[in-house]
């Protein structure tokens, strides 16, 4: 109920008990209230009118409660449409917000990735300029190696004529070598003796000592240029031990005589055999 139905009410209220507080004082009243109540303008014609005014205020507060029905109906419609309305605005809303996190999560992807466009383009350019650097440089090395190569080539030619007139003498001096080499061998020459009769630079042991005979075998021989009469120094260390005198030969092999004037020490073995020291 609004607060103008609690009005009327009210009012219906206080009317009401008037008309009950007349109605007790005609009774309680010794006075010929007849003539009262029904001469004009008596209480037959207040109550008369208090009733009239009270169905007017009656069909009033019916109709203001229609009234007031009728609009909270219209109200509740209305509240009903707006909540409807409210509804649907806020699902918007929400699929505006949906739509706008997604736009905004979509804005951050492209954003990344043209972050990383950008510098993929940055990296690819700097690669691109070092790959035609390195194309120039190539350039210049396919040049100065194609320069090479003609000069190489010019080398190579000159070098094969060089090669055949080298060949050309390298078989008359093999030829000319079998030829020496048969001579030699006819001759029984070695040309690994010296010219002037003297031991060529070599080195040994001494393998076997035969005291009783004064005489030593070596681990050098023929092959290494020993002739009988050539002399060898002995040494063990820094120790010099002695002379020996070549008396026989054999290719990997001599025998040879311990010299007694030149003996400081005792030949054993395993020292040391020179051709020369110095």
């Amino acid at each position: 109920m609004t607060f103008l139905g609690k009005c009327f009410t009210f009012l219906i209220f206080i009317f009401s008990a008037v008309f009950m507080a007349l109605a007790l004082a005609a009774n309680a009243s010794h006075r010929n209230w007849r003539d009262e109540i029904v001469k004009p303008g008596g209480l037959k014609e207040q109550v008369e009118e208090f009733a009239r005014k009270n169905k007017e205020l009656e069909d009033a507060k019916v109709r203001v409660e229609r009234a007031l029905a009728a609009e909270q109906v219209a109200r509740r419609t209305a509240l009903a449409a707006l909540q409807t309305e409210l509804d649907e605005k806020v699902k918007l809303l929400e699929t505006a917000e949906g739509a706008m996190s997604s736009l905004l999560a979509q804005k951050d992807t492209l954003t990344r990735k043209d972050l990383q466009i950008t510098e993929e383009l940055t990296r690819l350019t700097a690669d691109n300029a070092k790959l035609r650097q390195q194309i120039r440089d190539e350039q210049e090395d396919r040049d100065q190696l194609f320069a090479r190569t003609l000069e190489l080539t010019d080398r190579m030619n000159s070098l094969r004529g060089l090669l055949e007139v080298q060949k050309e003498r390298n078989e008359t001096l093999l030829a000319q070598v079998t030829r020496f080499t048969e001579v030699t061998a006819a001759h029984g020459i070695n040309v690994n003796d010296a010219i002037d009769g003297a031991p060529p630079e070599r080195n040994g042991m001494v393998l076997v000592v035969d005291r009783s005979n004064k005489l030593v075998e070596l681990s050098i021989g023929y092959d290494e240029g020993l002739r009988k009469g050539h002399l060898l120094e002995v040494t063990r260390g820094k120790q010099y031990l002695g002379r020996l005198q070549v008396r026989r030969t054999e290719p990997d092999r001599a025998v040879a005589a311990i010299l007694p004037d030149y003996s400081l020490g005792t030949i054993r073995e395993g020292d040391r055999v020179d051709t020369t020291i110095e």
